[in-house]
Formats: C-alpha cells, structure tokens, sequence
C-alpha cells in the first residue's frame, strides 16, 4: 500500500502534490441564510488531516497509478469481478436525497426503471435523486441553499459564488471520518488522488468530497498518420522545430492547415517558455501570468505562426467544429482535455497522438496541470451515523474497475441491460435508456485510461510519464477571491479580445501592455490582495 498523508496546510500539501484551483463564477446565495459571517478561505491551522492516498490493491491494473498523478491503465475490461462490499452500505438509512446535475436526457423515474430499482437494493437505501440539467444546476443549487432545506447530499457546483461559506456553515464537517488515516475506512474514497482533495478543506475541516479529474490537463493532439506520411518531426525539441512541424502540416491550397484555434496554441507555446500556471507565488507574492514577459512573448510568436498562414483562415472567429475538422484532416493539431483522446479515436478511426511541448530553445518546459476535480460533494449535517452511511454509499459509488459495483452502476444488470460482446460490456436498448442517473456526479472512482486497444494505451501512459515530471501547478489552489468569481468572465474577455485582435494583425503586441494594465484595474489586483491575504491567514 502506497500511503501520504499531509496536514492541511496547503504549503505542505502543494509541497506532495499540489492542485490546480476550481474556477468559480457565480451569485452569491447566502443572503437568505441569516446566519453571520464565516471565514472564506481555508485555513490551513486546522487539526484536521486531508485523506490518506492510498491505491487501492482490489483489482490490479495492468498499469498501475503513481502518486505524482500518472492515471491507471487497462488494456480489457476484467471478467473476474470482484465483490468489493459484503453489505448493503445504505442499510438502514430508509430515504436519502441527493441533488445533482445532469448532461444526458433525463432517464425513466424510479417506478419504471429497474436499473434504479436495483441500485436502491444494492445500496440498502432509496435514493431520491433530483437530477437537474447543467445549463439550470447553479441556479437549482443557489435555490435550495437559500432555502436552507439542504438534500442528505448535494453536488456544489463549481462556479457557486461563497463556497466556502456554504460548506462551512451549512454542511457536515467529514474531517473525523475520513481525516488522515481515516480514508482507509472508505478504501476508494481513498483511492482518490490526493491533487483533488485541496480544494475540499476550509477553516481547519474536510466539508466535501471530490468529483475527481486527472491532473494531466490539456494535450497537444496531432494527427500522427498525417505527420508519418509526409516524413515530419512527431517529437520537435524546440520552438523552432514545433513550428516547421507546423509548416509541414499546412498545405493551403488543398485546404489543409496546421491549427484551428489560437487560445490554446499559446498556452502550449507558453508551456514552452515555462508561463506560470495562472499565478507565481514567491515569498507570499503573487504574480499574475498575464504579467510575466514570457506571457506576453507566448502572444507574439503565436500571431508570427498565423501571420505565416499556419491556422485555418476562419480560426479567429472561433466558430469552428475542431474535433470534426481534426478528425478529417483539414487541421492537424489541436489541444483538448486529456479525455478527447479515445473520444477522437473511438470516432474518427485514424491515428491520433499528444506532442508535449518541448523547451522553447530546447530546454525544460512545463506543463500546466489541469483542474484535479469537477465539482464537490457535500452532506447536509446529521448525526455521525448517518453520515458514516452516506459516505459509504459514496465510496460504494467509487469502487473501482474490476468490482461488480463498477460494472453495475456503470452498465447495469447483465443481460437486461448489457451483455459481452468481443470482451467488451455493451448495453442493451433497456440500458441505453434507463443506465442514465448521473451517479459519476454524485461520487465516482477515479478516471483512468483504456480498457481499450493496448497501443493507445501504451501511447498515453507514455505522454502522461514524460509531461507529469514537468508538472506545474496553480499556487492558487485551494483559496478563495471573491472577485475572482464575481468578475472572471469579464476579466477573461479582457485577454481574450487582445489575444485575438494582437494574432490575427488588428493590434500590436504593445496592445498586450495596455489589456494586462485594464485587467488589473478592472480586477485583477484585487484577486491578488485576496490570494495574499488568504495564503498569509495560513502561517
């Protein structure tokens, strides 16, 4: 077993593992609580203890985790399930109501879905779901906050305004049960990587859960089988190599270019000339990327490339569908989450790679970690054993690949909602309609590569070990700005506008100067009193 535990200082916890902050947007939903005011950042003295990593041992993958975020590799789906509960985790807790989001369309209710049927059996416990769609979730959650008639568990929306308030005033404090070595009485809630729990402390207690992401964040995709065909450089060692890669992959006038978008190139150019992730914090201080030369440099080498024709002629607009157009070769590079990896092969059926970005004249880039968790969960208050209960149907909800648990609530019943087919779980008509609770929004194991074709998988474990060494970090993780979630959306369109008029040629790079200047006037000198002040309540 393979165990870390930190205090939750978050200078020891980035110290192992570090974490790449929620971004949060979103109206402030407290007024109607009454209640006075909470602190709004983590504090860091607490007695408490984040989770204890541990791996979990029940089902081995074929490619184990690391501790540093390297994610599990499966090359087939285990035919060997394994039991991982002997009891009904929910036993005896009668009705549990749980409030989440959803993206699919909303399945059958409880009385003519036998999957959830099944599901209340399994956990020993009816779970009353109210399934709301993404696009109305934070508006559904702020509601029932302000109403103070909280679920028994609840999806806290990343772009709620006052989590921390919310967490601390009004949800149960898990740090006794799950604290340090704890975890290892929820053995896959502890299988949780470690990078997705800073978010969930504040004021000296653990208040949610996470609903975990990978920490290997954007991947450069290329079309490798274009590439191979015209004798190009998959692996360019510098800046200038990247580029005549780029130049080799455009061919205007059979309709073909390099890249579709520019936000995201300068981001990988920015990998290359080591960019701080979001913030730098030195002694303290924080340091905006947008203020670093090198941010600024990332801009003008990127508006060289459009400006020598390497992007698609309607890549400014932004209106392009660029999985489409990569998958039929009209561009040939393209960054996404790590996730768009089997989604652009599964569709497309031609060869797809990630390209880590190399150091700008050769030497070591970074490479700016993702955001370690969708969103939290969080329980209302109530007695110790409720709560001991409602944090074992989640770890249930967590158990991993290889368990009958996994297998059920990801495809159902075998044989009415599923069956095998060349070793592969494929659902049934029942299970294409009724397997649609969002249960991987409410708790769910961690995201892993595969099972799928070996090569592919091989292919991205490779990428994964070569970049997660280079791994940067967001020293923001884990505090709260308040302005940050008031005025993130107008502070983005600020860079946004310069970063596309500065590339497609309508402004200078001086123009740069003056955006960062209204940027900071506008809020981004705020955000940055915020972040010192909470990281100083910390010492």
């Amino acid at each position: 077993m393979m165990h870390d535990r930190a205090s939750l200082s978050r200078r020891r916890f980035l110290t192992l593992a570090g974490g790449t902050a929620i971004a949060a947007a979103g109206a402030g939903v407290l007024s109607a609580c009454g209640s006075s005011p909470a602190p709004t950042t983590p504090d860091g003295a607490g007695s408490a203890a984040l989770p204890d990593y541990i791996p979990s041992e029940l089902v081995r993958p074929d490619l184990p985790p690391t501790a540093e975020g390297v994610m599990a590799g499966y090359y087939q789906y285990p035919r060997q399930l394994v039991d991982a509960f002997g009891t009904k985790p929910g036993e005896g807790l009668g009705d549990v109501s749980i409030l989440t989001n959803m993206f699919n369309p909303v399945p059958p209710a409880l009385g003519g879905n036998q999957f959830w049927q099944e599901l209340n059996n399994r956990v020993g416990a009816n779970l009353d779901i109210t399934m709301t769609p993404s696009a109305d979730y934070l508006n559904k959650l702020s509601t029932t906050v302000a109403s103070g008639d909280l679920p028994d568990i609840m999806l806290i929306s990343a772009r709620l305004a006052r989590r921390a308030d919310v967490l601390t005033r009004l949800c149960a404090d898990l740090s006794e049960l799950i604290g340090g070595s704890n975890a290892a009485n929820f053995p896959f809630l502890a299988n949780i990587p470690r990078d997705s729990w800073l978010s969930t402390a504040y004021g000296g207690g653990i208040y949610a859960i996470p609903i975990s992401r990978a920490i290997v964040g954007t991947i450069m995709f290329a079309r490798t089988d274009l590439i191979a065909q015209r004798g190009l450089n998959a692996a360019p060692g510098s800046y200038a190599e990247f580029v005549a890669l780029a130049q080799g992959l455009t061919d205007a006038r059979n309709n073909r270019w390099a890249f579709g978008s520019a936000k995201q190139v300068i981001a990988y150019v920015g990998n290359m000339l080591r960019v701080p992730n979001v913030w730098r914090e030195e002694g303290g201080k924080f340091t905006s990327e947008m203020e670093t030369p090198e941010r600024r440099e990332a801009v003008a080498r990127v508006a060289e490339m459009y400006k020598a024709g390497l992007f698609h002629p309607d890549a400014i607009g932004g209106r392009l569908q660029l999985r489409d157009l990569l998958g039929n070769g009209t561009i040939a590079l393209n960054a996404e989450g790590y996730a768009a990896w089997d989604i652009l092969a599964d569709t497309h059926k031609v060869q797809f790679g990630g390209i880590p970005a190399p150091g700008y004249d050769g030497g070591t880039p970074v490479h700016r970690s993702g955001t370690p968790s969708f969103a939290l969960t969080a329980f209302r208050k109530t007695d110790k054993a409720r709560l001991e209960k409602l944090l074992r149907i989640c770890d249930w909800l967590a158990a991993p690949l290889g368990t009958s648990e996994y297998m059920f609530r990801k495809f159902g019943v075998e044989g009415r909602h599923w069956n095998w087919q060349d070793g592969v779980p494929v659902r049934t008509d029942a299970g294409n309609v009724e397997v649609k609770l969002p249960l991987e929004y409410v708790s769910d194991s961690p995201h892993i590569l595969g099972p799928t074709d070996r090569a592919r998988v091989d292919a991205q474990r490779a990428y994964q070990e070569k970049v997660i060494p280079n791994l940067l970090r967001n020293p923001s993780e884990g505090l709260v700005s308040e302005t940050s979630v008031a005025k993130s959306g107008e502070l983005t369109k600020i860079i946004d506008t310069v970063e596309l008029d500065i590339v497609s040629g309508r402004k200078p790079i001086s123009a740069w100067d003056e955006a960062v200047a209204q940027w900071k006037t506008a809020g981004g000198d705020q955000i940055r009193a915020e972040y010192e002040a909470a990281l100083a309540e910390q010492k």
